[in-house]
């Protein structure tokens, strides 16, 4: 997840102008190397109006939208699931033994309550945003520290595990 100093991860507007370029990047190539990404409905909506460009750089990885709206519907491309435990039995059926959980902060917090995430990655960018889009939403569980890095000059990236 890409966020600001204080945690967020899109302005209360949704966007995320305050986000360098680098952040995408890195995501494309984690989500190469799984082959997945997840998104909640709110990520899914938002992403679809990006530019086609950023689309084109995951067309070819899976991408499921966690939704429990009964009258929910995708468009073509994309994978729909009703629970995270769903997300997962749905993607270990089709091999996928990692996956990229990207947003927003009410299926993340879904997600890590239920303990279904192993690890978090966090790109820092250096500014602090007024208001905006935690993270996560509260919720219950704890993260330790496994790994720092510095991506480039803007970014730090904090890699933790999921306290189960």
């Amino acid at each position: 997840m890409a966020i600001s100093v204080n945690g967020v991860i899109a302005r209360e507007d949704n966007e995320e102008d305050f986000l360098s370029h680098d952040n995408w990047n890195t995501l494309v190539k984690l989500a190469h190397k799984t082959g997945c990404m997840i998104w909640g409905r709110k990520t899914y909506e938002i992403v679809r109006r990006w530019d086609k460009q950023y689309l084109d750089d995951i067309k070819d990885e899976e991408k499921v939208v966690v939704s429990n709206d009964p009258r929910f519907s995708l468009e073509s491309g994309y994978l729909l699931a009703r629970s995270p435990k769903e997300v997962f039995d749905m993607l270990r059926k089709r091999g996928f033994n990692k996956v990229i959980l990207s947003g927003g902060a009410t299926v993340n917090s879904s997600f890590a309550e239920e303990g279904l995430i192993d690890e978090i990655v966090f790109n820092i960018e250096p500014v602090v945003v007024g208001k905006g889009i935690p993270l996560f939403s509260p919720r219950n569980f704890d993260l330790k520290l496994l790994e720092i890095r510095k991506i480039n000059k803007r970014i730090i990236q904090l890699h933790y595990k999921v306290a189960k």
